[in-house]
Formats: structure tokens, C-alpha cells, sequence
């Protein structure tokens, strides 16, 4: 439901905007992750992080020198390790398709080395998700999230960290379970 009304919202507000800018850059980002699930029902005696990567694409469209919008393209994982009875660590990888579209705010925009902040929504489809036992069919296939971040710019490299919660509970195998995706990722980029 959510999805249904952020996402219009979010296509109306960009369209109409986007007279009023430019095209600034596009380019290449890779980072790292660290994911885990978070929510009211986690599963066995709790959750570990565990290691992902992210890879993918970006274009600006910068309104002035301190606002810009920045779509987003990357294949992304996501998972946990979920300590079960007798300690054995159970580990389950996601793989989405995502595309976040964050609002980015720009500091010190005639200095060598720009810091940034931004956030938005992220919308992902599901390529696949498996644990130790096999291919897992109970997961949802899309997910929507909230990203908050902060980096800096300098010349046409950049880094930044950032937090992706999801908003959608992933498991479908019942209406009640509280069990969404987290992750932590660094991730650095080149603009062409």
C-alpha cells in the first residue's frame, strides 16, 4: 500500500522538477555491505551480520549548486547469519535489483572536496534468495526501503556510507511476522 503512493508521488514531484535543472554527472559505484535482518520476530537464538556487495550505475540532475536528485541502479545482496539450536549459523543471501532515488544536499559546492547528505526511497526486486538448505520460496519479491546517507565528492571520485531499512516485512509466509532487511554500505564511485 505504502508503495503505491510514494512511488506516484515520488515520479510527480521528480517530472515536474526537472525543468528547472541539468544533467550534472553519471557513473560507476561498488561498496561493500554489512546486512542483517532486523524486526520483532527474528528467527532462533538471534542474528549476526553478514558480508555483501553492491554494483551498479547513477546519473545527478542537479536543480542548483546545493540540490540535486540522484536515481540509482545496482544489483545488491542482503541477508543474515541466524544462530539455530545447537549453534550452527544458518546463513541466508538475497540478491535485488534496487533502485534508490535520493534527494542529495551538497556543502561547500566551490571547494575541492564537497561533503554531501542524502536520503530516499529504494525499491528492489528480488533475483533470488537462498539459505544452506536450498532456494527460498517464502520471500517476497519486491522491497521497498528508506536510504539516509553522507559522503563527499572530490574531482569525479566519490565516497560515501549509508543505511538502507527496509519497510516491507520480506517473509510471506505469514501476515504477522516482523522480519525486514537492514544493511550498512560503503560504497565508493567514479563519474564520467
Amino acid at each position: 500500500m505504502k508503495e503505491t503512493i510514494i512511488i506516484p508521488a515520488l515520479l510527480l514531484l521528480s517530472t515536474s522538477a526537472l525543468s528547472a535543472g541539468e544533467f550534472s554527472s553519471r557513473g560507476m559505484k561498488i561498496g561493500i555491505s554489512s546486512a542483517r535482518f532486523v524486526g520483532k520476530d527474528i528467527p532462533g537464538k538471534g542474528v549476526s551480520a553478514m558480508p555483501g556487495f553492491a554494483i551498479g550505475g547513477f546519473f545527478s540532475y542537479k536543480f542548483n549548486e546545493r540540490f540535486s536528485i540522484q536515481p540509482e541502479i545496482f544489483f545488491t545482496t542482503k541477508g543474515t547469519k541466524i544462530n539455530t539450536i545447537g549453534d550452527v549459523h544458518l546463513a541466508n543471501l538475497f540478491a535485488y535489483f534496487e533502485f534508490p532515488v535520493l534527494v542529495k544536499m551538497t556543502f561547500l559546492s566551490e571547494s575541492r572536496v564537497k561533503p554531501n547528505v542524502f536520503y530516499g526511497p529504494a525499491l528492489a526486486f528480488k533475483y533470488f534468495a537462498l539459505n544452506n538448505t536450498g532456494i527460498l520460496e517464502d520471500i517476497r519479491s519486491t522491497d521497498f526501503g528508506l536510504i539516509l546517507g553522507a559522503g563527499f565528492e572530490f574531482w569525479k571520485i566519490s565516497l560515501d556510507v549509508r543505511y538502507n531499512r527496509g519497510l516491507v516485512n520480506f517473509d510471506k509466509s505469514s501476515e504477522d511476522i516482523d522480519l525486514k532487511n537492514s544493511a550498512v554500505s560503503f560504497m565508493i564511485g567514479y563519474s564520467f
